[in-house]
C-alpha cells in the first residue's frame, strides 16, 4: 500500500535568511525585527551553517544588563550574555533534518533536542527553516482536504474490497468511520492507517465485520 505523507519541505520557509559569524549583535537584532523571524542560522566563511541565533540568546543580554559581572560566574548563559556577535551569540551546532523527513520525525527530533526549529538541509545545502508552528499548521487543513487524504492513502490502498462499504465522515479534523468489513482484524488496521493520515486529530471507529478471523479456531479434542 503505497502511502503519501507531508514533509518537512511541504510545510518549511524556504528563503533563508542568514547570518556571518562576525555579524555584530544589534546587526543580528536588525535582521530579527525585519525578516519577522525569531532565529537565525550563522554561516561560516565557507558557506557552511555552523550555528543558530535565536531571541533567546539576544536576551541574555538583557536578563544580565545590570547584575554584576563576578569572576566566579561562567558557562554558556554568562557568554551569550557578554557576546557582540553572531558566532559569540550561537548555539552550536545547528540542529539540521532533510527535507524528505516526515512531520512526525521532525517532531520527534525537536522534542528529544528540547528545541523550537531545525534547520532543513539537502546534503550540504541549506533549504530551509522548519519551526513548531509550521509543523502544527497541518492540523488546519479543510476537512475535505483531510478526507480526500484518507481516501487517497487507505481506501484507495484497498484495504477492504469494497470502498463505498465504509463511510468516512470528518468533523474538525475528527474522523468517524461507519460501516461494515469482512474481516475483524481490518477494522483494527483501518483505524491506526487512518489516525496515520495528515491532519487528523482523533478517529472514532464504529465499524463492524462479517467475520471474526481474530477468534482462535477450535483445536482437536485430545
Amino acid at each position: 500500500m503505497m502511502r503519501h505523507f507531508l514533509t518537512v519541505s511541504d510545510v518549511m520557509t524556504k528563503n533563508v535568511v542568514t547570518v556571518a559569524e562576525d555579524t555584530p549583535f544589534k546587526a543580528v537584532a536588525a535582521v530579527l525585527a525585519e525578516h519577522h523571524i525569531s532565529a537565525v542560522p550563522v554561516r561560516s566563511a565557507f558557506g557552511g551553517i555552523v550555528g543558530v541565533v535565536s531571541e533567546t540568546d539576544l536576551l541574555r543580554k538583557e536578563e544580565f544588563q545590570r547584575r554584576p559581572r563576578r569572576p566566579w560566574q561562567r558557562g554558556a548563559i554568562r557568554t551569550k550574555a557578554d557576546a557582540i556577535t553572531a558566532q559569540m551569540l550561537m548555539s552550536s551546532p545547528a540542529v539540521t533534518i532533510e527535507g524528505g523527513c516526515t512531520l512526525d520525525e521532525a517532531a520527534r527530533l525537536m522534542a528529544a533536542r528540547r528545541i523550537t526549529r531545525l534547520v532543513v538541509t539537502d546534503g550540504d545545502k541549506v533549504t530551509g527553516i522548519v519551526t513548531r508552528s509550521d509543523l502544527l499548521r497541518v492540523f488546519l487543513a479543510p476537512d475535505q482536504e483531510i478526507l480526500a487524504r484518507i481516501r487517497r492513502d487507505v481506501v484507495d490502498g484497498h484495504l477492504w474490497d469494497e470502498p463505498l462499504a465504509v463511510q468516512i465522515d470528518v468533523l474538525e479534523g475528527v474522523v468517524t468511520l461507519t460501516g461494515q468489513v469482512p474481516q475483524r482484524s481490518t477494522v483494527a488496521l483501518a483505524g491506526s492507517l487512518v489516525a496515520g493520515v495528515d491532519g487528523v486529530v482523533g478517529v472514532h471507529n464504529e465499524l463492524t465485520w462479517a467475520f471474526d478471523d481474530t477468534a482462535r479456531a477450535a483445536g482437536p479434542f485430545y
